[in-house]
């Protein structure tokens, strides 16, 4: 009798919340281009999955190329030329939240759509979702000149801890972003993962070799992912090939060196598509970065069943739950140091190790999309309107 009663309330309770999240109507303004940085692929995995749970989810910002009828103007990002900070319309940009009428906007980025987005939800009581993604204090320690990085590093993050001030609530990437957060007196915070785009889950793996030769670097080819290091690393093992995949400012030093070394392959910018298939190539993803946020490059690696090999600095080592099976390069070892390591290991060995992050990746992509699923109807429930459900299930609890 009693189990009876158990199953019908937790039946109940199961359809309020199935409620609460198919009356979603979320707004993502991203000011990053999408596909040109972690930021800019992870909402459009992030729709991928939540959008057949929730009535609406659009992400609303600048295009690959610059969109004349929504952005009045754009000028390169300093640093990146092969990426745009852009201005939006704003008659325009209104326009399309209005059509949509979210009830939570979630802001990812730093910009002038991030702003007049934040401003619309004032206006129109939408509660906002701060999302902290990129750690701009150590960014400035690579790019600006020492006499104005310290006028630089309190600027960002005065303006960064003023938008979390603003937001319902806020999500962060990793535990240092989590502590910043508190440090600015935000209360409520929440600790996101990374959601995996459905064609890595799915699409069958192919068998690795037990030999290591190939090797992939996937990323922005920025001074903070290292990628001087992995061509160091192909200077010194010639015998393995080399790939590296990617766009961004240090484009001419990846195109000299495959010019110079004939085990270095630079194929530029490609499609998702192309990743996967250059990762399925590959026996390792090497992501030598000094400051990576998450790193969902290697997520995706491990989903392909590849070996990951990774500094301590990358968000993802700092996961326990995923980061068991990862190699990562000693403070003392270069990059081809570490892949001469994990060469010499024994095949059965080196697969026993990266199979307790193989074997977390599946259980690891639901759990976040679980924990966005909960935040947004959360972030929701704190308007009047939208939290009539969200007493209900209180009752019911």
């Amino acid at each position: 009798m009693s189990t009876s009663f158990e199953v019908a309330d937790s039946a109940e309770l199961s359809q309020i919340y199935s409620n609460r999240t198919s009356r979603l109507r979320i707004a993502i303004v991203n000011d990053a281009i999408p596909g040109r940085n972690g930021v800019g692929t992870y909402y459009a995995d992030l729709v991928q999955h939540l959008k057949s749970q929730v009535e609406d989810m659009q992400i609303v910002g600048p295009g690959a190329d610059r969109d004349p009828s929504l952005e009045r103007f754009s000028i390169a990002m300093p640093g990146d030329a092969t990426q745009r900070m852009s201005w939006p319309i704003k008659r325009k940009l209104c326009g399309l939240l209005d059509r949509m009428h979210p009830n939570v906007i979630v802001i990812p980025s730093l910009g002038a759509f991030s702003y007049y987005a934040l401003k619309y939800a004032r206006q129109n009581d939408v509660p906002v979702a701060v999302v902290n993604h990129t750690n701009f204090e150590e960014l400035v320690s690579l790019y600006v000149p020492v006499p104005f990085r310290n006028a630089a590093s309190w600027s960002l993050a005065r303006i960064g801890r003023w938008l979390m001030r603003q937001a319902t609530s806020v999500a962060a990437m990793d535990a240092e972003a989590l502590e910043s957060a508190r440090q600015a007196g935000i209360e409520h915070v929440r600790v996101m993962g990374t959601p995996l785009p459905h064609e890595f889950l799915c699409t069958p793996t192919k068998p690795l070799p037990d030999s290591i030769r190939r090797v992939v670097f996937v990323g922005r080819l920025a001074k903070e992912k290292c990628v001087s290091k992995f061509l160091d690393a192909a200077r010194d093992l010639p015998d393995i090939q080399f790939t590296v995949i990617g766009d961004g400012p240090l484009q001419a030093i990846i195109q000299d060196a495959s010019q110079r070394l004939l085990n270095v392959r630079f194929i530029g910018w490609v499609s998702r598509e192309r990743v996967m298939l250059e990762i399925d190539n590959a026996e390792i993803l090497v992501l030598p970065s000094v400051i990576e946020t998450f790193g969902t490059v290697a997520l995706e690696a491990l989903a392909r069943r590849r070996y990951v090999l990774t500094t301590e600095n990358c968000g993802i080592s700092k996961w326990p739950s995923i980061s068991t099976g990862l190699f990562t390069i000693g403070s003392e070892e270069s990059v081809a140091q570490s892949i001469s390591r994990i060469s010499q290991m024994h095949v059965f060995d080196r697969n026993k190790h990266a199979e307790r992050s193989w074997n977390e990746v599946r259980k690891f992509n639901q759990h976040t999309i679980r924990v966005w699923t909960s935040f947004l109807a959360d972030v929701a429930s704190s308007n009047p309107k939208f939290g009539k459900v969200k007493k209900e299930a209180e009752a019911v609890l």
